[in-house]
């Protein structure tokens, strides 16, 4: 394994120790407590400690992706975490709880509300509006632009969380390494909290484009060309992007779209209309202002051996027409499969390109699975026309749904989990 794989991996083991690492230097500096207490204690020890790297993660920095295969493997290890992490310390003050029942049942509910304890009040503060985040997250349907306004009050709650642990005294007190620990994961957690979700706007680097051509295509698609208004963003073949437009009638949140051209050419995404905010990007006009976050993602040909399957579904299609297009610049040796899944003929993108492609690269294998006729595209399918598959990287993307079921399918086939890679947003 090469140092630079080593790191891009490195990320789904060194997230548990750091989570860890708490109880182990309590363990070491000081007598651990017994029964319940010693539970209660080590979730909430380990639930901060995962609150912290939820919070470090949400900053979406380009530097985790040394540590990720893509930032989007890394909002697959925050959203992990957070799930972990809110049950670790809802059930941290319960299980200390439990301890009051031997005076009274009373007692024990005492113990859950605000008192006169400022530091144990911050704690159940901050449980009550992660619980109310949490709640409004799952169980509403809100439009994304409020859902992701009331996601900020995550932070609040952090922030909460972290002054109780800070001021709660006890075993943390007493250990210099332990409150140092959580002290400097605090401190960087709620840096990345003001430097994503309040100082955004400031701080997060953008690029500035404008609209120069929208180009209505099959299945409810369109295509846009942006044009710089100054320093271009440099790409990889395949990556994607965080896009803010300032048209009428569009919201000025970021939504992540995946590149449609190469590198050199000018600036143009694959859009499909499957939401509230891409039902309106027809409504773009020449000239309206955009400005771009990125690029992100490590979704490359590149990255893989020579022979690969990339298996594409409707507007997943988007990254494989911008390493096609790379691809055909210039003869890397590849030997590509590319099975393309469509409902009909109808709802085929990007035809005229992929043809194109095709003709330009003998080593380009163009496969159009159309779903009306032939049902679902299956790994058995793809096994049976490419019969080297075991030998072969296999690039995925296309609706949640579809990826995670081919996954399944492949490694019942005996495909390695490892020859499987995809790109999806369901991060987002």
């Amino acid at each position: 394994m090469t140092q630079n794989k080593f790191l891009k991996n490195s990320g789904w083991w060194l997230l548990p120790i750091l989570s860890a690492l708490p109880v182990i230097i309590w363990a070491f500096g000081l007598p651990l407590n017994s029964g319940i207490r010693a539970l209660g204690d080590i979730f909430g020890l380990v639930g901060m400690a995962m609150f912290s790297l939820v919070m470090i993660l949400s900053a979406r920095l380009k530097f985790f992706e040394k540590f990720f295969n893509g930032i989007n493997e890394a909002y697959v290890s925050h959203h992990n975490l957070g799930a972990i992490s809110f049950c670790l310390l809802l059930f941290h003050p319960l299980l200390l709880a439990i301890n009051y029942l031997s005076i009274s049942f009373s007692a024990a509910a005492l113990y859950l509300l605000p008192g006169q304890n400022f530091a144990q009040n911050l704690g159940i503060y901050g449980l009550f509006v992660m619980i109310i985040g949490l709640v409004i997250t799952f169980y509403t349907k809100l439009k994304y632009q409020i859902w992701k306004y009331t996601h900020k009050f995550m932070g609040v709650a952090f922030i909460f969380a972290f002054f109780h642990v800070m001021l709660i005294g006890f075993d943390i007190s007493a250990n210099f390494w332990l409150r140092n620990y959580l002290f400097v994961l605090g401190i960087l957690a709620i840096g990345a909290y003001f430097y994503r979700a309040i100082l955004g706007f400031i701080l997060v680097k953008n690029y500035e484009y404008k609209v120069k051509d929208i180009v209505e295509m099959a299945d409810k698609t369109v295509e846009i060309e942006l044009e710089p208004l100054g320093k271009e963003m440099n790409f990889i073949a395949g990556q994607f992007a965080f896009l803010k437009f300032y048209g009428n009638n569009l919201s000025h949140e970021p939504h992540p779209f995946s590149m449609s051209s190469a590198p050199g050419e000018p600036l143009k995404f694959g859009i499909k209309e499957l939401g509230d905010f891409t039902n309106r990007i027809k409504e773009l006009k020449a000239g309206d202002k955009a400005k771009i976050e990125g690029p992100f993602g490590a979704f490359n040909f590149k990255n893989y051996g020579k022979k690969q399957v990339w298996v594409a579904g409707g507007i997943g299609i988007t990254p494989f027409v911008s390493m096609l297009k790379s691809l055909t610049q210039k003869d890397f040796g590849y030997k590509i499969d590319l099975y393309f899944s469509v409902r009909d003929e109808e709802s085929l993108i990007y035809k005229n390109e992929l043809e194109k492609c095709q003709a330009l690269n003998k080593n380009l294998n163009l496969i159009l699975w159309r779903t009306n006729l032939n049902g679902f595209l299956t790994a058995g399918e793809i096994c049976k026309k490419t019969s080297d598959i075991k030998n072969r990287d296999i690039l995925i993307c296309g609706p949640g749904i579809m990826m995670s079921e081919i996954k399944k399918q492949f490694l019942k086939q005996g495909i390695a989990q490892n020859k499987m890679h995809s790109e999806d947003f369901k991060f987002y």
